[in-house]
Order: C-alpha cells, then sequence, then structure tokens
C-alpha cells in the first residue's frame, strides 16, 4: 500500500513537472533533497515520529529547502502532510526520481564485490549492463568483504547474486532441510 501511495504522489509531480516543462529542474530539486535527507536518521526519525504535529514537520520541511527548490515540490510535502504520509516523502521522491530516469532512458545499478575492482573491471561491467537492458547506467560500486567472493548486481527492481557468500547460505539451506 505504502508503494503505491508513493507512486501516485511522484507521478503527480511529475505530471505537474512536465507541464511546467521543468521535468530536469524538478530532477534536479528532487535529487538534491532526497540525497539531502536519505541517510539523515534524524530527519527521518522527525518525519516519522507520531507526537511531532504536521504543523513542525511541514515547517521544518519548509525551513530546509524553501528558495532552494520549486513550490510545487514543497506542495508536495504540504500534501503529504496534511494526509499523514509525511514518513513516506523518501519513498516518494526516490519514485520520482525513478521515474525520470526511466523516460529518460537511464538506470541505476549498484554493484557490490568482495574485493576490489579495478576501473576497467567496472567500466566493463557498466557497458554491459548498458548493452543488455538499452539504458544509460549510473553505477554505484562499493565493496563487502562478508561476500567471500564474486558480485551482486541490483538493477532495475532485479539482482544477479553470483556470491560465495549467497552459494554458502544455499548450501547450508539445503543441509539443513536434510532429513537423516
Amino acid at each position: 500500500m505504502a508503494e503505491l501511495i508513493s507512486r501516485r504522489y511522484a507521478e503527480a509531480l511529475f505530471e505537474i513537472a512536465a507541464e511546467k516543462n521543468s521535468v530536469d529542474k524538478f530532477y534536479d530539486d528532487v535529487a538534491l533533497i532526497y540525497e539531502s535527507i536519505k541517510d539523515d536518521k534524524e530527519f527521518l526519525t522527525i518525519l516519522k515520529h507520531p507526537q511531532i504535529s504536521g504543523e513542525e514537520k511541514l515547517d521544518m520541511l519548509t525551513a530546509a529547502f524553501k528558495g532552494r527548490v520549486d513550490d510545487d515540490i514543497l506542495g508536495l510535502f504540504s500534501v503529504a502532510v496534511s494526509k499523514n504520509r509525511e514518513a513516506q516523502i523518501p519513498d516518494m521522491l526516490e519514485v520520482f526520481i525513478e521515474k525520470v530516469r526511466s523516460c529518460k532512458g537511464m538506470a541505476s545499478a549498484e554493484l557490490i564485490s568482495a574485493k576490489p575492482l579495478t576501473a576497467p573491471q567496472i567500466k566493463s561491467i557498466q557497458q554491459k549492463l548498458e548493452q543488455t537492458s538499452k539504458k544509460q547506467v549510473d553505477l554505484k560500486y562499493s565493496i563487502d568483504p562478508s561476500l567471500i567472493g564474486g558480485l551482486r548486481i541490483k538493477m532495475c527492481g532485479m539482482l544477479i547474486d553470483n556470491t560465495v557468500k549467497r552459494r554458502l547460505d544455499e548450501i547450508t539451506s539445503r543441509l539443513m532441510e536434510t532429513r537423516v
């Protein structure tokens, strides 16, 4: 349900942006807001806190972004807060970003490896993802030693997990299911 709500708000904002011929401007504004709040645990806690009034939450959002982003984006915040959906604002922003990227033939992907990859290796993987998806891929790369070996790629809601950790987890699961 929350995903559906976030999608509806994001699509409404996209329609406003398209009507104003300002999709790129809205994209930049929304990306700025999203990057500012997505990892700010204190900010997110305030948005989700039931004992902080909607008016206080809206004042906080307005104070943080007034004059920096389009007023229609602040209007989205106002509507979301009035409907008690302020906790879903980060999801709404993320859906909007993905919708714009999709319309522009762009996609986000996350590449995680157990060991550091070289720049040419990362570039090669990005090129293969672009060829396969027929989209321009914005690839974020990180290292997670707990994977032991291999790669994990997340893109367009899909997961390719070719890691040693996943294989070991599968073997462990099968062994646990085996009856003696």
